[in-house]
């Protein structure tokens, strides 16, 4: 298969439709779909379904497709930093946890687009997982998660920042919750937790299992914005970071638990890829978020 059947394949795969990958290619559908028919013949395989709203990958397809995406996504970066450099500007992919942007990414963004003026930030927000994997595969430069994670051996990974979660509780709860506590005479309170699936969940289970305590939250949720709300307005106790609680407890919205036990440091990270070909752009960049931590 030459490059551009390649490429006329992975562009189908990617948005899963001939007529939106006809558009990104400058290219007529039939055009497109003569090329995917030729590839099919010369494999003699299928490598899409085809369905009214668009493509769908075979297994055949979704194996191929597999094998080619890293470098088809890391290739896209690559035209789309050439092109940005001839109009002398960068682009620069950054991903981050909710947790990231707002304990720490944001003091730290008006410092780099002051001194790097002409570089544009894309910031990307999802779970330490998945911007892991986008690291990895080249979809962004960097990325900022919270502990807990697993990382492969191919990212090179700095803490950057302590984060110090603690508890807040409705303000209301304020005659109740009197001087220091241990966690263990809370248990009956109506709780407010991240879902399972979600690293900062497995942090705080982490910790209440040390100290041989059991909750079931009265609330399960999907998004860790929508912890202190859900505290201002009486619906139980959370865990959060205290970088981004401190503003409403000092606007009597909520308070700080002065609980017993401590809960364990977690640390924003900062992930790159080892050994990979950053533009000399990004390569400054990179070098002055480190040297903005030491």
């Amino acid at each position: 298969m030459n490059y551009t059947y390649m490429k006329v394949f992975y562009t189908v795969a990617k948005h899963q439709n001939i007529s939106m990958a006809a558009k990104e290619l400058d290219v007529t559908q039939p055009a497109v779909s003569r090329i995917i028919s030729n590839i099919e013949k010369e494999y003699n395989t299928t490598l899409f379904f085809r369905s009214k709203n668009g493509v769908i990958l075979t297994r055949e397809g979704n194996r191929l497709y597999e094998s080619i995406k890293t470098p088809f996504k890391q290739l896209e970066k690559v035209e789309a930093d050439i092109s940005a450099d001839a109009l002398k500007e960068t682009t620069i992919h950054i991903g981050a946890t909710a947790t990231s942007l707002e304990c720490f990414l944001f003091k730290i963004l008006e410092e780099l687009k002051n001194k790097y003026s002409h570089i544009k930030v894309r910031i990307y927000t999802d779970s330490s997982s998945n911007l892991l994997h986008k690291v990895e595969d080249g979809t962004i430069d960097f990325a900022f998660i919270t502990t807990p994670y697993k990382v492969s051996e191919e990212l090179e990974i700095k803490d950057v920042f302590k984060i110090h979660n603690i508890l807040v509780a409705p303000i209301s709860y304020k005659s109740k919750i009197n001087g220091p506590i241990s966690i263990k005479k809370l248990v009956n309170y109506p709780f407010i937790f991240l879902n399972k699936e979600m690293q900062f969940r497995e942090h705080v289970d982490s910790f209440l299992n040390k100290q041989g305590v059991k909750i079931k939250p009265e609330y399960e949720i999907d998004s860790s914005s929508m912890l202190i709300p859900l505290v201002e307005n009486d619906c139980g106790l959370t865990f959060v970071p205290e970088e981004i609680a401190e503003q409403h407890i000092s606007k009597g919205t909520c308070f700080k638990v002065n609980l017993l036990e401590e809960m364990p440091i977690r640390h924003i990270s900062f992930v790159s890829r080892k050994n990979s070909f950053y533009s000399k752009q990004i390569r400054e960049v990179k070098k002055a978020i480190l040297e903005s931590v030491k």
